[in-house]
């Protein structure tokens, strides 16, 4: 947790993999891979108009962002581009120098509410940390976990876009083959899940678990380290996720019956992106 690895540019990160030619997000043994291309005229990535009725292109930095900053310990907006406001989306905080705690944000749940993907711990609110999310990026507040005078700090903002990313806040009902829907437009190739109010483990689906080989039977643990995939049906029901929905067992770190639930699904090799719309950016 909170390895220091290559970002694009020469830049680092926790968990994350990325250079000019793509990138590979690892969350413990699960992999997203993001292709990066450098921006100019001539490679820009066009992302396909899924979703937007305007039929206008999307470009990969208008739905994902590496943002490095220097804390003030002061009132400071992040301008990297990222529609949060308008469109919802995932903020993820990390200082470079530092071991502490991974922070997610996002608009489903609001500003303030902050979750760790590095620890089973429940939701708390921070009224002085991330205190807004804006149309060009997010504001945060003194906080010295976000926002410490002259620490290094990276982060990573994914706005909600089908074929590329989506969060879903649900209550669950302890029941066997509950449906969730989403709105991510294709089959997701991983899902984190975090019931938010009580200590409990995050768990992953990831198409990649079991060797590709019914990944549904499986599941992993985002905040225990890697190698932890194990076999239970009180995850995922022994469901394949859908293009609309994805089904849950009787476990309470996911279906807890009465309890609020953050999701956030990640596309897999959705090739609606590019001039010719036969991109993915997600792999």
């Amino acid at each position: 947790t909170g390895s220091v690895v290559q970002v694009k540019q020469g830049t680092f990160a926790g968990f994350v993999t990325l250079t000019n030619s793509g990138t590979s997000a690892v969350f413990a043994d699960i992999f997203l891979e993001v292709d990066i291309v450098p921006t100019s005229a001539s490679n820009k990535i066009l992302q396909a108009a899924a979703g937007n009725a305007a039929g206008e292109s999307v470009y990969v930095e208008d739905v994902f962002s590496t943002y490095l900053y220097q804390g003030t310990g002061a009132t400071l907006s992040i301008d990297n581009g990222i529609d949060l406001d308008g469109e919802g989306g995932l903020v993820w905080i990390k200082e470079r120098n530092d071991t502490g705690q991974h922070h997610f944000y996002d608009t489903e749940r609001g500003a303030t509410k902050r979750i760790h993907s590095n620890s089973s711990s429940a939701q708390a609110t921070q009224s002085d940390a991330l205190t807004a999310f804006n149309s060009n990026g997010f504001t945060l507040g003194t906080n010295s976990q976000v926002n410490d005078s002259g620490e290094d700090t990276c982060s990573w903002s994914f706005r909600k876009q089908a074929g590329f990313f989506d969060i879903v806040k649900y209550t669950g009902n302890g029941t066997a083959g509950n449906t969730v829907s989403h709105n991510l437009g294709s089959v997701p190739g991983m899902i984190l899940v975090k019931r938010t109010g009580s200590t409990k483990d995050w768990w992953v689906y990831h198409v990649g678990s079991n060797n590709g080989n019914s990944p549904e039977n499986k599941y992993q643990k985002l905040n225990d380290g890697p190698h932890n995939e194990a076999d239970s049906t009180t995850a995922w029901n022994d469901t394949a996720p859908t293009a609309t929905e994805f089904t849950l067992g009787t476990s309470t770190n996911v279906n807890a019956d009465g309890e609020e639930h953050i999701a956030y699904l990640f596309a897999n090799n959705d090739q609606s992106f590019g001039d010719d719309s036969d991109e993915a950016i997600v792999k």
